[in-house]
């Protein structure tokens, strides 16, 4: 067994999740509801994460060959949805429902709606996106066997269970921090969120633009010395 890989793998996996540092993007989406319908919302984020992260773990290589797609392009897209909910953060208009449309509903029909409203960004691509995406396509592209994939496939589910706890118990911490904090540090982290979504993006267009990225031209051709 390659405990070092598993290791690595389980680091590079909290590092992009960062399930503490996603608190204030979970609070801004859904501190507006009970807390059953959350953790509801929270599970159902969770799964989708999961399915996707363990497809790709598996399969991801093929799925790519397959549709021809590159992943410098995953860091683009990934990158400009990501973008637009560090803006939302920031500029405090995060996506929430009209209460209206949510009276009589039982809280699995809530929990359902608020679920389409914020699965993105929240689960794609913040959970299960550009980074993680390729984290776990590089990690199993050098795996050799089943039970690295096995392996694996628990780093993932641990990680997500972790998560899970967090965004379950999130009203704890809401509750020991005043509202204006919490608010102050979730437009902080949003322009953190834009950081990373534009860090996403340079990558992915150096990729795709190397030339471009070092400031080179191809139509121009260095002059000789006379």
């Amino acid at each position: 067994m390659n405990w070092d890989m598993y290791l690595n793998f389980l680091i590079a996996m909290l590092a992009i999740i960062n399930p503490v540092g996603i608190v204030p993007m979970w609070s801004e989406l859904t501190s507006d509801r009970k807390i059953k319908t959350r953790k509801r919302v929270a599970f159902m984020l969770i799964l989708t994460a999961v399915i996707i992260l363990v497809i790709f773990l598996w399969a991801g290589k093929y799925l790519l060959q397959f549709f021809s797609i590159d992943l410098p392009v995953f860091k683009i897209a990934g990158g400009i949805l990501l973008l637009m909910a560090g803006l939302s953060m920031v500029g405090g208009s995060a996506t929430k429902l009209d209460n209206r449309e949510e009276e009589g509903d039982s809280i699995y029909s809530i929990a359902k709606k608020r679920y389409k409203k914020i699965m993105v960004p929240m689960a794609i691509p913040r959970l299960a996106g550009p980074g993680s995406i390729t984290t776990v396509i590089l990690f199993g592209s050098k795996s050799s066997s089943f039970l690295d994939f096995g392996v694996m496939t628990g780093v993932i589910i641990f990680t997500m269970l972790l998560l899970l706890m967090v965004f379950s118990y999130s009203y704890w911490i809401e509750k020991k921090i005043d509202n204006i904090i919490l608010t102050v540090f979730t437009r902080l982290f949003g322009i953190i969120v834009a950081a990373i979504a534009m860090q996403f993006m340079l990558e992915g267009l150096g990729e795709v633009f190397p030339n471009w990225m070092e400031g080179a031209s191809e139509i121009e051709e260095p002059k000789n010395n006379k």
